[in-house]
């Protein structure tokens, strides 16, 4: 992200834009607001400050954007009532959800909010947590342990860290299948159409 340093802060509008709508987030996060949106305005460098497992898997946190295609949200929701956002890959092989190491000086919630706003530009609101995944990473042999989150989007901005590095698109949950390469978030994505084709929805105590 070289070059992107001091980004939201050049832009006063945007910089209260973005904490006015952080602050509307339903997951009450310990982190200041003015601090997590200066994490996301100066980019960090090395992992110094990466969580691991106690069996040494790097911790990786996202989301999945995802958006109604209706307005009128019935019981009972079918997953072609709703698209979710993904990004290019670095390499341009297949689409993804936006994700990311989770580090010390913050929730897990914070980091995959931070992650979802440097890598797809998008805000909103967090819900419970998907689940928990363990896999190989592609380009090294280490282990992850991953996390995600749903987050309903509420605001998509013009401008983010990495828009000049990644494109973002709205799709098919059925196009987000054939196209991301991960399997662990594939899975990822069965549980949150799972979760909207409940009839009675899903309460808290369902959350993993």
């Amino acid at each position: 992200m070289g070059g992107i340093s001091g980004f939201l802060m050049k832009f006063p509008p945007l910089l209260h834009f973005v904490s006015s709508l952080l602050e509307r987030i339903t997951i009450k996060l310990p982190m200041p607001i003015e601090k997590l949106v200066h994490r996301v305005s100066y980019p960090r460098t090395g992992r110094h400050l990466q969580r691991y497992n106690n069996r040494g898997f790097r911790l990786v946190v996202g989301c999945i954007p995802y958006r109604y295609r209706r307005t009128e949200e019935a019981n009972s929701v079918d997953e072609e009532a709703i698209e979710v956002l993904v990004i290019s890959a670095q390499n341009g092989k297949g689409l993804l959800f936006p994700k990311g190491g989770w580090e010390k000086d913050e929730s897990m919630e914070e980091a995959a909010i931070r992650e979802t706003l440097e890598e797809a530009g998008v805000l909103g609101d967090i819900e419970c947590k998907l689940g928990k995944w363990s896999y190989k990473s592609k380009r090294q042999s280490i282990f992850h342990e991953g996390h995600m989150f749903p987050l309903l989007v509420k605001q998509e901005l013009d401008r983010w860290p990495e828009k000049n590095i990644r494109k973002r698109e709205w799709v098919t949950v059925s196009k987000a299948r054939e196209e991301c390469p991960h399997l662990w978030m594939k899975e990822a994505l069965e549980e949150l159409v799972c979760r909207h084709t409940l009839k009675e929805g899903v309460n808290e105590s369902a959350c993993k």
